[in-house]
């Protein structure tokens, strides 16, 4: 190893330790200081090791842990990122972690997630035996230009890695689409059955065929663009799934039992999942790790019991009032939260809702005009709001049916905390990235999740 690359590991282990020390997450500056350092870093360190990447626009996280957890309980350990910073330089940090300063690394493997955009800079620095890619939707139209741009990134990164296994999501056509514009080894994954016992039946009104424009036909839908469909006009077809859910059973509040149809056999399998989409970021997860040449019992046994990250349906118990947070980032996902959430029956009756607009949330506020609230709000729903955005939330969730007197507005999340604590009934948070980060700082001050999650 060389003694720029030694250097990096250094600053990047001495930052990090500073950065801990006061309170910091300290995943980001840490991983950019040591590729200021030594750019090649994560190459160097990637060299010789084995690695999973999981990317797309909605359950890269939850895959991730569901993929981590399993890694860690068969091989013993993993270099991952348990607070999920997704770019170039969260990744860089996890290397260096887990490395001495002459390079070596104690994990065999690494778990990342990556950010749609950056896989075109680390798979080739990675080269990794895996590359997930969850789904791709028209998400944060900040950040790209069109439909498929997220798209044509993933196929220039999988174009420098023709080893690289691709899993990919035979429901979602942008997906399913990179597999023509590349040699590499396809795996199919998708969910062919109802994800909801009932709900608002969110689908995208007119879905157009990525290869000539025109109006897709489904015979079975999930939720927005996904389902089994196909083009009337130009042939495109949907791929049968290598391994797919064909049902859901036993619903509980954060677990379900899966039967998974794995190349024509059918398994009865736990998993500690219940929203509709993260069944299928389960099977996306089962599909990458057998990929890998992982055991079914292994895989099996990290799907039942994994945690999930940090702001996605944690508990916490505040002086007494059982606060859920839910996380939201693009219409389609927070829709599909509305409809577990209707899938519970009752909505609820004290609701918080925050919202940002930082980089990590998307610049435009506007997708919240599309999600459903009028679904789980009404005149008398007991509203909490908040985030730099608070304004944009509150107009649209008094358009939604919210009576003026029953929503408060907080400008900081101390009293927010405070205001919740004195409920004494149920809580449901949705909010956006940085909002629900700030909410989730505020309250470990004083109270730990039921669920505890740790870095």
């Amino acid at each position: 190893m060389s003694v720029r690359a030694s250097l990096a590991i250094g600053v990047c282990k001495a930052t990090y330790k500073a950065m801990r020390l006061l309170g910091r997450t300290a995943r980001s500056l840490p991983g950019m200081i040591a590729l200021k350092v030594d750019p090649k870093i994560i190459d160097k360190l990637s060299a010789g090791h084995k690695s999973i990447v999981i990317s797309g626009t909605n359950g890269k996280t939850t895959t991730t842990h569901i993929v981590q957890q399993a890694v860690i309980n068969t091989y013993g350990t993993a270099a991952y990122d348990p607070s999920s910073t997704n770019m170039a330089q969260g990744i860089a940090t996890t290397l260096c972690l887990d490395s001495d300063l002459k390079g070596n690394r104690k994990s065999d493997w690494a778990v990342i997630e990556s950010d749609e955009g950056a896989t075109k800079i680390l798979l080739p620095a990675v080269h990794p035996q895996v590359l997930v890619v969850t789904n791709l939707y028209r998400d944060q139209v900040d950040r790209y230009s069109s439909w498929t741009t997220a798209r044509d990134y993933i196929i220039t990164a999988a174009r420098s890695c023709p080893d690289t296994v691709l899993v990919l999501d035979a429901d979602c056509q942008v997906t399913a689409s990179i597999a023509g514009a590349v040699n590499n080894r396809v795996v199919w994954f998708g969910v062919e059955c109802p994800v909801y016992e009932e709900g608002i039946g969110d689908f995208d009104q007119s879905v157009e065929c990525v290869d000539c424009g025109h109006e897709l036909v489904f015979t079975h839908r999930t939720f927005a663009h996904l389902g089994t469909y196909r083009c009337p006009n130009c042939g495109r077809l949907h791929h049968t799934p290598d391994i797919a859910c064909t049902s859901i059973a036993n619903r509980e509040e954060k677990s379900c039992t899966l039967t998974l149809r794995i190349n024509g056999k059918e398994h009865v399998v736990d998993a500690n999942v219940r929203a509709g989409y993260d069944v299928y970021n389960a099977v996306a997860a089962v599909a990458g790790l057998l990929a890998t040449g992982m055991s079914q019992e292994d895989v099996f046994k990290a799907l039942a019991h994994f945690t999930h990250a940090a702001h996605r349906f944690e508990i916490f118990d505040v002086n007494g009032t059982r606060t859920r947070l839910l996380l939201m980032k693009n219409t389609a996902g927070c829709n599909q939260l509305i409809n577990m959430l209707c899938s519970e029956g009752e909505a609820p009756r004290h609701l918080v809702c925050l919202l940002g607009a930082e980089i990590m949330d998307g610049l435009s506020t506007e997708w919240i005009q599309d999600v459903q609230w009028e679904h789980i709000v009404g005149p008398d729903t007991q509203v909490m709001v908040g985030g730099p955005k608070r304004d944009d939330m509150r107009d649209r969730l008094l358009r939604a049916g919210v009576r003026e007197a029953n929503l408060a507005m907080y400008k900081d999340y101390g009293s927010l905390v405070r205001d919740i604590a004195a409920v004494g009934e149920p809580v449901t948070v949705i909010a956006n990235c940085s909002p629900i980060e700030a909410l989730r700082l505020e309250l470990v001050k004083d109270y730990q999740p039921i669920d505890y999650w740790s870095e």
